[in-house]
């Protein structure tokens, strides 16, 4: 609750100081799309604001940043010091949202318990067999 009141307290800083602009430009991360269409629609019965939000992805959101082509965006990561670079201005990274990657699985026909240990998920995830070789 504390980072949405914080997100949106940006949002409001970032429309006040464009006082003349009654639209904000932002484009990123898909992830987060669904709570900030929520979000930003409640913002906008709040304040007449409007933030037009495009789930491009998270590379493309920090490329448009960077070229300067929307007011905000949004990324699964923060951006690295070279991108902070060719922004050619302060960035600031404010935590919205977080989600979680679960490992599930299908066996047809198994019912035993599977256990899945820790490099174990590792090794699927690096695409390695349990004895660490591809």
């Amino acid at each position: 609750m504390k980072r949405t009141t914080l997100f949106v307290a940006v949002l409001f800083a970032v429309a006040f100081s464009a006082s003349a602009q009654t639209q904000l430009i932002g484009a990123g991360a898909t992830f987060p799309q669904p709570l900030y269409v929520k979000m930003f629609d409640e913002y906008k019965k709040a304040t007449k604001v409007e933030v037009n939000y495009q789930g491009v992805g998270s590379g493309a959101g920090v490329n448009q940043l960077i070229a300067k082509t929307v007011d905000f965006g949004a990324s699964d990561a923060p951006m690295n010091a070279d991108q902070t670079t060719k922004a050619g201005a302060d960035v600031v990274h404010v935590p919205t949202c977080v989600g979680a990657i679960v490992i599930t699985y299908n066996i047809p026909g198994y019912t035993g318990s599977l256990k899945l240990t820790g490099p174990v998920i590792a090794d699927i995830f690096l695409a390695r067999s349990p004895s660490g070789t591809t």
